[in-house]
Formats: structure tokens, sequence, C-alpha cells
């Protein structure tokens, strides 16, 4: 396993490229497919359980819904063609969809109803919501007269006190105050009268105790029939029909099919005789009517020519319409001058120049001398003041000039409306002596075109009823029970087979899609192999989860675990960071993360352990100063005095220096949390602090903070030998990668590497060693030889 990062990212970007020119399943992480599988199978299981669950209990409390069926030969035949009259209601007859249609209708669900006697209904109450029906073996029958409305389509419940009394109630949860009535006596309440007897079944069944029956109104009941009714052609050619219904009672389905049977003979031949004896009743009526308008014009023909003597209105016509055309032209001259001598008149009101039209000619003077003033006027003021005498007195001749024609327009005005009055009053008298002429001969010749489209209207009407007459005589009626009345065994609904496989195959559905959306929305990198798949940096290693305890806070646990998977994990991180070195020897390995909880101090502290296991000197420094979790790892408390307080020169690197269990593993303290921890590690003071630590220690491991948060991991990475990434198991998303690969890019990290932590220890990377004991198969020497890759301190 020779690691040179320039290598591995060439490689990583090889392995990419081949995967996206792969086949889709090759994207698919099964490792993790069964990750996922085994976090939600509780949910997947609950979803199976409940889906089945409910398909149980619907079969369960479900009714079962049994049909009858019957198959009926329809032969409907009519007589009238031989006469030689094609009868209009031919194809409504013999047409196949229309006794369909008649066999859904309300009229005949009405027939049907009434037939069969289904206006009381009784049950008992079952398990859960279902109820038994009682039909045709009710322990007693409900006889009724005038009830109310509020009774009708609601439960009535009957409770037997013995063989002679029970009570009644509206209310099934009703247990005081009920009143108790015998059997056969009548039953006198507000809402109506009712009579409860016993049948021949009640020594059976007295002993059940509790029932209740409804008193269906007949809308409830034509709705009941026309929704369970199931009516099919079966051959068109053949004119057969398969009648169906269904219904909870199979005994009620089946007789309730036998009288649809039995009605329909009866129902069918009085149903196309109904029809035909509408349309023979709408014939006559629309017949009495016609007659009655024919003789209505009979009559006005003959009071017309007794009156009017004449029947030439055509001169008389000629010489009126001259007449009035000449009034009419005078009115219309009467109209323009009425229209001037308003104009004019608003003209001298408003005081604006006059233009004078066609009026007489003393009216025409007084209009211009008017004018002639008004302009004098308007010439004086150019060179007179408005008070001055001239001005004024111009005024009192304008004022008299005004006054004067205003007084004459007015008079003529009066003499033309009282012309325009005589001439109307003369059109008047033209009208009414000449004006019924021609509307009386327009009248005539409309009223003489009416009678003639009466009477064509007439004879059609004869002969329409007696085409429908003759098919009337001639319809003959037969049809011929294939298939009586079948009694059902099996319920038609629910289908238990097909719920089950259904409910089954929907949960299974369900539950893929559960997985598929939990798969796909789990962004958390779970397993080695997908890491490599999105990873530009090499894998240095893979750290098994460690299950022999909890841990509350990180903490040193080789030391208690030397032969454990996870000491021989951190053993092969320690390996292959021998291959990647360059030759010239690597002391200073920062660890990082992108954020918290990835456990960089677990690998940090474990992996030191692990070298001074192999007889090197190691430092652990916290140089996460702002959340320092070193010390807690070696169970030590916080102290006041650490890298912060070296950085700053207060304290000594001998001063921070504490020891652990391991011997030759030392650490550093964070110390008091500076206000700036990134200028600290930025300043000189950090660079003389790492040389003084690398002449004293073969390891210098730093525990960096996450750079994801912060970046003075950053800062401190570009200052060691090998900076390693920590990416946790089911905790780390791969969008932290970016982290990674932003650093190899931005940053020339190339010599990074990444530890995988926290992995399952099944199907994943290595040789899969036990969870949190011995594996048997690696136990290293506390004092073994030192190796290349480290240089040990005297």
């Amino acid at each position: 396993m020779n690691f040179s990062p320039e290598h591995n990212v060439l490689n990583q970007t090889n392995n990419q490229n081949a995967d996206s020119s792969g086949s889709p399943l090759d994207d698919l992480d099964f490792d993790k497919i069964k990750q996922v599988f085994v976090k939600n199978v509780i949910w997947m299981l609950l979803i199976l359980l409940l889906i089945n669950a409910s398909t149980v209990l619907y079969v369960r409390y479900t009714k079962p819904i049994y049909s009858s069926e019957s198959i009926l030969k329809l032969d409907i035949k009519s007589e009238a063609g031989i006469l030689g009259i094609q009868n209009p209601m031919d194809q409504d007859i013999k047409g196949l969809s229309g006794e369909i249609e008649i066999l859904k209708s309300r009229l005949f669900a009405s027939q049907v109803v009434n037939a069969v006697g289904m206006d009381v209904s009784y049950f008992r109450p079952g398990r859960s919501h279902l109820s038994d029906e009682r039909y045709g073996n009710s322990p007693f029958q409900v006889l009724y007269n005038e009830l109310s409305s509020e009774l009708l389509d609601r439960r009535i419940y009957i409770e037997f006190v013995g063989d002679n009394h029970f009570y009644l109630s509206l209310d099934h949860d009703q247990t005081e105050g009920r009143p108790k009535y015998k059997f056969g006596e009548m039953i006198s309440h507000r809402l109506g009268e009712l009579t409860i007897q016993k049948t021949s079944n009640f020594a059976s069944q007295k002993n059940l105790v509790e029932f209740y029956f409804i008193i269906n109104s007949e809308d409830a009941l034509i709705n009941y029939f026309q929704k369970n009714i199931v009516v099919e052609p079966i051959n068109f050619n053949a004119n057969t029909i398969k009648i169906a219904l269904s219904d909870p009672n199979k005994y009620k389905a089946k007789s309730l099919l036998q009288a649809i049977d039995t009605i329909y003979l009866n129902f069918t031949k009085a149903a196309k005789n109904l029809a035909v004896e509408q349309k023979i009743s709408f014939l006559d009526r629309q017949m009495k009517k016609t007659q009655v308008e024919l003789e209505q014009y009979e009559d006005y023909f003959e009071k017309f020519t007794i009156q009017n003597r004449t029947t030439d209105l055509s001169r008389d016509l000629n010489n009126t319409i001259q007449l009035l055309n000449q009034l009419d032209s005078q009115r219309f001259k009467i109209r323009n001058q009425i229209t001037a001598i308003e104009l004019a008149s608003e003209q001298l009101d408003e005081g604006t120049p006059i233009s004078p039209v066609d009026m007489p000619k003393e009216i025409m003077q007084l209009l211009v001398d008017y004018n002639k003033l008004k302009n004098e006027r308007m010439l004086k003021l150019e060179s007179y003041n408005e008070n001055t005498q001239v001005i004024q007195r111009l005024n009192q001749r304008l004022e008299i000039s005004q006054n004067s024609a205003k007084f004459r327009l007015t008079s003529y005005l009066d003499n033309l409306i009282s012309t325009q009055k005589e001439l109307a009053e003369k059109r008047k008298f033209l009208e009414s002596n000449f004006a019924e002429l021609p509307s009386m001969g327009t009248s005539y010749n409309k009223n003489r075109r009416l009678h003639s489209l009466q009477e064509e209207f007439y004879f059609s009407l004869i002969h329409s009823k007696i085409e429908l007459e003759i098919a009337k005589a001639g319809t003959v009626t037969n049809f011929v029970i294939l298939s009586p009345a079948s009694m059902p065994n099996e319920p038609i609904k629910p289908k238990k087979l097909i719920i089950y496989g259904a409910g089954a195959i929907i949960s299974l559905v369900i539950c893929f899609l559960f997985g598929a959306i939990a798969y796909i929305s789990d962004d958390k990198i779970s397993n080695s192999r997908e890491l490599e798949k999105h990873l530009m940096a090499p894998l240095l290693g893979v750290v098994p989860k460690y299950r022999a305890e909890k841990l509350p806070t990180t903490r040193l646990v080789v030391s208690n675990n030397p032969k454990s998977s996870m000491s021989e994990a951190l053993r092969s991180i320690r390996t292959n960071m021998e291959f990647m070195s360059s030759g010239n020897g690597r002391k200073i390995i920062s660890i990082t993360s992108t954020v918290s909880g990835e456990g960089k101090t677990f690998i940090t502290v474990n992996l030191a352990a692990i070298f001074a296991y192999s007889g090197l000197k190691v430092v652990v420094i916290d140089l996460d100063m702002r959340k320092p979790k070193v010390h807690l790892a070696f169970g030590k408390q916080e102290t006041s005095k650490g890298v912060s307080t070296i950085l700053i020169g207060k304290n000594t690197v001998d001063e921070c220096l504490n020891t652990t269990e391991v011997e030759d593993l030392h650490y550093i303290s964070a110390g008091p949390t500076p206000p700036n921890p990134s200028e600290l590690l930025l300043g000189k003071r950090y660079d003389e602090f790492i040389s003084e630590l690398k002449e004293k220690f073969d390891i210098i491991m730093l525990d960096t903070p996450p750079v994801g948060l912060v970046t003075d991991g950053i800062l401190v990475m570009k200052k060691s030998d090998l900076p390693l990434y920590v990416v946790r198991a089911n905790y780390s998303k791969r969008s932290y990668l970016k982290s990674v690969h932003g650093l190899i890019r931005n940053n020339k990290f190339h010599n990074m590497s990444v530890i995988f932590n926290s992995a399952s220890n099944k199907g994943t990377y290595g040789y899969g060693y036990g969870s949190g004991g011995t594996s048997g198969y690696y136990e290293e020497t506390v004092k073994s030889k030192k190796r290349s890759f480290f240089r040990k301190k005297s």
C-alpha cells in the first residue's frame, strides 16, 4: 500500500470518470442501501403492518354485498307496419337502449317499490356499525297511518319486554323515560299513528330483544333502487339484457329481482301505451285549440265584408298619402323657423351678435339694428370709458333695441306654434278618417295567411293522431326470461383476495418509496466505499466504531484495549503513514475536521498513544482554544496554563507539559480561551513554540479547530508536515468533502489524507475486525523498534 498523494488524486479522478460512464446500477451504494434498510426496518415493518391491518379491518367491518342476476330476451313487435304506416315510436320501442333506460328509470322504480312493499325495513344491530336486515323474517310488523315526515328515513329503536310489551324510542342511548307499549295497540303520537304486531318469526327471535326499523320515504326507496340496479346489454342482435340487483341481504336481492321480472311485462306495455296515449292526448288538445282559432278567423272575414262593403281601398289610400305629405312639408318648415327664432332669442339673452335667418322683414330689420348698435358700442369702448355719457347713451339705445326685438320674436314664435298645432290637428283628422284603410287591408291579408296555415296544421294533427292510434292498436310486447333471478352464494364485494393482494402490493410499494426517499435524502457518508467515491484525497485508513462502552466524552481507549479492532485500525493508519513518507521524515501531524463531533480529538489522542507504544516520544497539542477537549481525553481537569499562555509568553513549554498514563506520551492543553486565537497562531511565537517541541519530541500531534467553522485549522495545517482530515461515518455529510477539496485546490494541501472514523465493522474497509474486543491478528510490543518514518529523540 504505497500511497503517493499526486498518484492517489489522479486515480480518484479517473475512478470518478469511469463511474460516470458506467450503468446506473454502478451509482448505487448497496452497502448504504443495506444500512438505510436496517436503520428504517422498524418503520417499514410498521407501514406493512398498518396497511395490511387496515385491509383486514376494512374487510372485517365492511358489509358484504350480494348480487342476484337474471337474463331477459326482449321481443317487441308492432303490427302497424302491415298497414304501411311508419310508427314514430318504433325506434324507441324496439331499441334495446330504450328498454335499459326504462328499467333504470324512476318511474319503473316507483312501480317496483309499490309492488314489493318495501315501505318498512327491519334491522337487528350487529357488531360495530354493521346491522343485519330482517327481510322476510322480522319478528314484528309495523303498520302506520298519516306519519309526519320527521319519522321517515330515520331509525326507530324497539326493545322487547317479555312476550307482549316493548319499549319504543328514537334515540338508541335513551334508557330512561321510554314509553312502554303493547303489541297490537294503536300508538298515537304527534308525529303519527303506529301499530306494531308480532309475526310468526317472533317466537324464534324474541330472545334477541333489540331491533330497529326505518319507515322509508318513496324518494329514499327509489334512490336505493336506482343505486343498486345494474342493467347491461348482452347481445344487441339477440335483444338480450342482464339485470343485476345488489344488496347486503341476498334474499332481498333475489326477491326484488324476481319482482322486477314480473312487473316488467305489464309495465313495459303500459309504459309504451302511456307514451302513445300522452301524445294522442296532446294532439286532441291541439286540434281543439286549432279548431277554435279557425272559427274565429271565419267570423272575422264575415264581419269585415259586412262593415266595409268594399274591398277596393287603394284609391282612398293614395289621396290620403298625398295630403299627409303636404302637411308634413309645412310642419317641417315651421319647425325650422321655430328653431331659428329660439336660437336668436338665446343670442339676445346672451348679448352676442345675432345671425339673421329666414324671418319676416320687420323682425330682420330689428335684428340688423341691434347688431349695428352692438358693433358701435364695441368701437366706442376702444376710445371711451364704460362710465362715459356716450357709452351710457349707447347702452340705453341697445337695451331698447334688444327689448323690441325680443318682443317681436316672442310674438312671432307664438304664431308659429299656433300654426303648428293647427297642422297637427289636421293631420290627426286625416289619419283618423283614412288610416284605418291600410291597416284593415293589412290585417285582412295577414288573417287570410294565418287561416291557411291553421288549416294545414289542423290536417297534419289529424294525420298524426291516426298514425299513433294505429301504432297503439298494433303494439305487442313479449319477453322471455332466459335465466331467472339467482340466489347469490358469494358476495361481489368486498373481494377479500383482491383487497388483501392490493394491500400487500401497496404496502410494499410504499415501503420501497419510503426506503428510496430515505436513501436519497440521507446525505451522510455511511461507508468507506461511498467516501472513496466522492473523495479527491487518499483514504489513509478506517477506524471502526467503538462499541466496548459508551463514552460520554472523548477519551483515550487504546491503553485499555491494546488488541482491539480500534487499536489494530490505528496501527494500520500508522503503517500507511510510513508509506506516505517522501524520505525526509515528518514529525508534525495536524488533525482537523469540518465540524465538531467528527472525532478528530479522539483520533488524535489514540493515534498519539499508538505512536507512543512504538517507542516514540509523542506530544499532543490542543490548538482548539475555543473548545478544548484534549485534557478531557486524558481524564484531567482544565488548567490555567497551556498553549494560549505559551504563545503570549506567560509560561514556558516545560511549565505547561503534562504527562499521561502512557509512557512517552505528553500533552499540552489549550489553556484559557484568548480573544484572538488566529492572531496567536500567526505570530512568531507559534513558530518558536513548534521548533522547541521538535527538539524534545519525535511526533507532534496537533488537534486543530474544525476548518468548517473557523480558519485556525488552516493556519496550523500550512505549517504541519502531514495534515489529516477526519470524516465520521453516519455523521459527516457529503457536502463536508467540499472542505477537503477546497483545501487541496485553494491551499495546495496535496499531501492531505483522510481518516474514516466510527465506521461499521461489516461490509466496509480493511479486515473487518471484531467489535471492541481483540482480533487475535496483531499484538504489538510496547517498546518496538523505531520506525524509519519517525526519528526518535534521545
